[in-house]
């Protein structure tokens, strides 16, 4: 007899969990050719696996450009709403424009509030800084729901307004007061939420299902991203510049906010022999491009704990990385190399491992060992029923 039931033979409903991922559609429907990140992928992966447990109710809340509706994915529901941008702050701000912006605030207040109500969920999770977090904090309150935070960049937590700018920014630190919980990738997160909120973080790292074993030659640099100016695409197509003898690949999400960066980066590649620029490509083809590269490399200028960290690392992969080193673990894990924010000083790093083959491999095994430890989907996947059992108030139990 299955444990999730009671001797009764009834199931025993453990909550309705709503993920709202406003850029996540493109994971749910690859022919869609929706861009999305990291945060999204997470909650696409914890979603999922959640769903298959029969104890949970549990949908996802996303954003497209056509109607309207909803529609099953697998054993969970995708409810797809059209972005108003009743939100978009105007370069100019006048009393006519603060009241419009007031004004389109309340109706997207109610607007989501209908919404809340279609979905009926208990438990409602958010990933990202935004003036919307405090918008859903408010709307959890009033219908006495439970929303949690989580922390997808750093500085979310570790700047006054997570780097959310306009008349409404104070928004974003009032969500966070008012969330029931908040979920943080990093200890280094959960200081800085501690100090700035006062809240005692959940810590719920980032994590991946584990990679098929298939014995592909590693040969390539990786970068992988979206086309964003803080992800500093440019500096790997410079690394490839001074390296022509090495091949490398970049693998680049378009944003059509920044699709003049985007052009420019296509227009580079194109100078050059040994790089090969790849567009959009689908979640379910990235493990085998982690697996085939010898090296991951970074440029962000920051993030919380990238998915490519530990997409790279479960294929024996070492990162070398420009700034970001969450928890220090490039270091004292011993899964890679920082080279704290200088630009030469990342080249020199990733020439040197380069021309050290048993460094990268011994990296990479180190580096497997860490994510095998420390990011499998299945620890986090107890540690998040654990959290909605808590936001419920359901007794803990097996599964």
């Amino acid at each position: 007899m299955s444990q999730a039931v009671e001797v009764s033979g009834v199931i025993p409903q453990l909550g309705k969990v709503c993920f709202i991922s406003p850029l996540g559609y493109g994971l749910y429907n690859p022919a869609s050719a929706y861009p999305f990140g990291g945060a999204e992928v997470q909650f696409f992966l914890l979603a999922r696996q959640l769903a298959e447990d029969v104890r949970f109710e549990v949908s996802v809340l996303t954003t497209v450009r056509e109607g309207s509706s909803s529609e099953p994915y697998g054993s969970l529901r995708i409810f797809k709403r059209t972005a108003q941008g009743r939100l978009s702050v105007p370069p100019k701000m006048t009393m006519m424009t603060a009241a419009k912006l007031f004004g389109g605030f309340i109706e997207a207040f109610l607007s989501m509030a209908r919404q809340f109500r279609q979905i009926g969920a208990d438990v409602y999770f958010h990933a990202g800084a935004g003036v919307e977090v405090g918008a859903y904090a408010l709307l959890c309150r009033l219908m006495r729901k439970r929303f949690t935070f989580v922390v997808a960049s750093s500085v979310d937590v570790s700047t006054p307004y997570g780097l959310v700018t306009g008349p409404l920014k104070w928004l974003f630190p009032l969500g966070v007061r008012l969330a029931h919980a908040v979920v943080c990738r990093t200890e280094d997160q959960q200081r800085s939420l501690q100090e700035r909120y006062g809240h005692r973080g959940v810590l719920i790292r980032t994590a991946h299902p584990l990679p098929q074993r298939r014995d592909i030659p590693k040969s390539y640099v990786l970068w992988v991203g979206r086309g964003h100016p803080l992800k500093q695409p440019e500096i790997f197509i410079g690394l490839a510049a001074r390296l022509p003898e090495q091949q490398f690949v970049m693998v680049v999400s378009r944003e059509e906010r920044h699709s003049d960066l985007f052009k420019q980066l296509r227009n580079q590649v194109r100078t050059l022999h040994n790089i090969e620029f790849r567009e959009n490509v689908p979640w379910c083809e990235m493990s085998q491009l982690f697996e085939g590269a010898c090296l991951l490399v970074n440029t962000s200028l920051y993030e919380g704990f990238p998915n490519t960290f530990v997409e790279a690392a479960l294929s024996a992969t070492p990162v070398v990385s420009l700034s970001v080193d969450p928890d220090e673990i490039l270091t004292k894990q011993l899964i890679g190399v920082c080279a704290e924010g200088s630009t030469e000083r990342l080249y020199e790093l990733t020439s040197a491992l380069l021309h050290d083959p048993p460094r990268i491999i011994r990296l990479g095994r180190s580096a497997q060992s860490y994510a095998l430890q420390h990011h499998g989907l299945e620890n986090a996947l107890h540690r998040l029923k654990d959290l909605i059992r808590t936001l419920t108030g359901q007794p803990y139990g097996a599964g």
